[in-house]
């Protein structure tokens, strides 16, 4: 199998998204500004779903039907700012840049570049282990942790989007997924990944914005 094969392979079983608008997948609806955003409502470690534009991203919720979404971050607060973390594959911020765990403003994650649909939910935790979260999230991002190209959940050292929200729950006892998996059922590839609509389905978490 040649490389480039193995590669669209791999973000077939994942739900990182490429976010470069490609030649084969022009925008589409309006992305969000941040004046949209009810900026009073948002809260430490709430999490963010969105839509991506990429040709992978189509593939990502052609496999995962019961999701609209195809990547998903957790919201931290520094001072008025509002960040996501998020692992991400295929977004370099420079020259040289690698995949990895990254911190940015809320209106990039989102923007319609990036975004044709997106929501926010607001987790039902508490403002303590919240905090905790938010914390060791933005340590992840200031670690640069790989991404996760094997898209092996058990494994803490490298890290795709769900995987990263699904340990950073995990770390405070609590699973954010409630169990549930997506059997993905390509070669080379764990038999289940975490997809967002394994964490999506948690009917704990409130959402409060879409668009």
């Amino acid at each position: 199998m040649g490389k480039s094969m193995f590669h669209i392979m791999r973000l077939l079983a994942a739900c990182a998204v490429v976010v470069g608008v490609s030649l084969c997948c022009r925008p589409q609806g309006r992305g969000v500004e941040f004046k949209d955003i009810p900026v009073d409502s948002v809260r430490n470690g709430d999490i963010v779903f969105r839509r991506g534009r990429s040709f992978s991203s189509g593939m990502i919720l052609a496999h995962d039907k019961g999701s609209s979404y195809s990547h998903i971050g957790i919201v931290c607060r520094i001072d008025t700012m509002l960040c996501v973390v998020h692992a991400v594959n295929e977004e370099p911020d420079f020259d040289g840049d690698f995949d990895r765990v990254k911190m940015e403003p809320l209106e990039c994650f989102f923007s319609k570049e990036r975004a044709s649909a997106g929501a926010m939910y607001h987790s039902w935790i508490g403002d303590s282990l919240s905090a905790i979260i938010t914390a060791r999230a933005m340590q992840l991002a200031r670690d640069s942790v790989r991404f996760d190209a094997s898209f092996n959940h058990h494994d803490r050292s490298e890290l795709y989007c769900t995987e990263l929200v699904y340990h950073l729950y995990e770390g405070v006892g609590i699973d954010i997924t409630q169990g549930r998996r997506t059997k993905v059922g390509i070669m080379s590839f764990p038999d289940e990944v975490i997809f967002p609509d394994d964490i999506q389905e948690n009917k704990n978490n409130v959402k409060y914005f879409e668009f």
